[in-house]
């Protein structure tokens, strides 16, 4: 089952540190980018990261 709270959480923390960057120009965006797709892509491998981390402490 998904827990959407925790993914909301993440895309979130995600979104203010990828905003922070680009404003200090630490990450370059081309016309061809899309910034939500790369936010998107992060939150469900992080997602899935943790989730296979909790399960492997039960």
């Amino acid at each position: 089952m998904i827990n959407f709270i925790l993914l909301y959480k993440i895309r979130s923390t995600i979104k203010r540190f990828v905003k922070e960057k680009l404003r200090n120009e630490e990450i370059a965006l081309t016309k061809n980018s899309c910034l939500s797709c790369l936010i998107t892509d992060l939150t469900w491998e992080i997602y899935y990261l943790l989730k296979e981390e909790s399960n492997k402490e039960k």
